[in-house]
């Protein structure tokens, strides 16, 4: 493993070497790249703290100022704060996915440091019972360290530093319909951000200038964001909201025999997204990378790992992760087709131990086995019969019915009228949905997203019983009462 020791030189090399401005002392071996995009300064080595960190930011990164704009497809999870956010500190309005990227930054920045400081930092806000230990920050330290001393490509630590920043900032633009109408007159059209984003950087390949961020990368920098856009969701990887499926295009880039340091420059980059995705909340200290979200996070890592051997399939893949969360919540997938469904709802709503295990499979024994049968026949998928595109927002449908005060007045309650109230919708929605695909009445490429009924299970869950209905960009809409 590294020691602090090692690590503080590291950093503190790199911090010296940026300080003096000789950033370009690692590119000597490389002519190619020694132009204006070596002078560029990784943000994350900046001294400056609190809004004018955040004013470098977008001076550095102006896509960020996509973000900061009243058409923003903003994720349906989590309250604003009450603390100002930096978005209202610079525009005296709040824009929530303006405050989560440049938190990823912040993520960024604590995480390569390293130090006890920057532990304290970034966990300063998280509750203790649930606390990242230093052991499994000091992993992620590791982590970072061995990708940016990787020399992929022959890249320097700056290079991948700043592709790091680069991956963070441009994340996100598919939310910004901003970004969308700059990269519709180039065919960039998919509804899903993340598919958006994909879109976007193979038309950055050929028009770098859309994007000063892309621009700025050194040729190996763009080369590493280009192989690694849109490898996995580990997103839906880690809440288990697909089947084998999304382990697929993974399996089908062949990445993982040829370079494994993309799988893990890309998953980190997600890790980092993931620490910041509450920026809105708190934009000091990471709300959501406790030691539970570590935990799935690298049983996620380790699940896509199995793909490494050429003999393994998605189905592999997925029963790794499958078998690693129902271990924690003390359910068995060998032997119960109940018991799978109740991991994958398990890992929606990020339940961790045998007590919320037990929870759940009370509350699924309430209903009537017709519906039961109907909700595992829509989530214990077996390989042959999966859905092409994961379903996006369950979890965040879920997680609202199990936070909502409305249902309960313990967690337990809330817990049990999730599974009650979500489980048979989800399920409902989910059989219409393949009925439509099957008469070619639905578009396949485009995913199913439920972002606006988690909207509805904030303030009228009750409505989850009623009609609803699919538009064409895959939207599921509860009908008005």
């Amino acid at each position: 493993g590294f020691t602090v020791h090692k690590t503080r030189q590291v950093g503190l090399a790199l911090l010296i070497g940026a300080v003096l401005g000789i950033s370009t002392y690692a590119y000597a071996n490389h002519p190619s790249s020694i132009d204006l995009r070596a002078q560029i300064r990784p943000i994350i080595l900046s001294k400056a703290e609190g809004i004018d960190w955040a004013r470098l930011c977008i001076q550095q990164y102006p896509e960020v100022l996509w973000l900061a704009n009243e058409d923003v497809r903003v994720t349906e999870e989590g309250k604003a704060t009450l603390e100002s956010p930096y978005s209202e500190q610079l525009f005296g309005k709040k824009f929530i996915e303006f405050d989560r990227t440049l938190m990823t930054l912040r993520c960024l920045r604590l995480i390569l440091e390293g130090s006890d400081d920057a532990y304290e930092a970034f966990t300063k806000a998280q509750p203790k019972s649930a606390r990242l230990s230093r052991e499994s920050f000091k992993t992620l330290h590791g982590q970072g360290l061995l990708l940016l001393q990787s020399q992929f490509l022959g890249m320097s630590e700056l290079e991948i530093m700043q592709a790091m920043e680069a991956a963070l900032v441009l994340g996100d633009i598919g939310k910004s319909e901003k970004a969308r109408k700059v990269f519709q007159a180039y065919g960039a059209k998919a509804p899903d951000h993340d598919d958006f984003r994909e879109e976007a950087i193979r038309i950055l390949q050929k028009k770098p200038d859309l994007c000063p961020t892309f621009d700025c990368l050194t040729p190996a920098a763009r080369e590493l964001i280009v192989r690694t856009a849109n490898l996995a969701h580990y997103g839906h990887i880690t809440h288990i909201e697909g089947g084998a499926g999304m382990f697929s295009k993974l399996r089908e880039s062949g990445i993982l025999s040829a370079s494994p340091i993309l799988l893990a420059f890309d998953h980190f980059v997600h890790t980092c997204d993931v620490a910041g995705a509450l920026g809105h909340v708190n934009n000091r200290s990471s709300l959501v990378y406790t030691e539970f979200s570590h935990l799935a996070l690298q049983g996620a890592l380790e699940s896509c790992r199995v793909l490494a051997n050429p003999g393994k399939t998605e189905m592999d893949a997925y029963n790794t992760y499958l078998s690693i969360r129902a271990r924690w919540l003390g359910l068995s997938i060998d032997r119960d087709r109940v018991d799978r469904v109740l991991t994958k709802v398990g890992a929606m709503l990020r339940l961790f131990t045998p007590e919320e295990g037990a929870v759940l499979k009370q509350a699924v024994l309430e209903l009537p086995p017709s519906i039961r049968d109907r909700i595992i026949k829509q989530l214990d998928v077996e390989e042959q019969e999966e859905l092409g595109r994961t379903p996006t927002y369950i979890p965040a449908l879920l997680v609202n019915l199990a936070n909502n005060p409305q249902l309960g007045a313990s967690k337990e309650e809330r817990l049990s009228q999730a599974v009650i109230l979500g489980l048979p919708f989800i399920a409902r929605v989910l059989e219409s949905h393949k009925e439509h695909l099957a008469c070619l009445q639905a578009d396949p490429t485009v995913p199913l997203c439920f972002n606006k009924a988690a909207g509805i299970a904030k303030t009228s869950p009750v409505r989850l019983n009623g009609d609803y209905h699919i538009d064409s960009e895959g939207n599921v809409c509860i009908c008005a009462l």
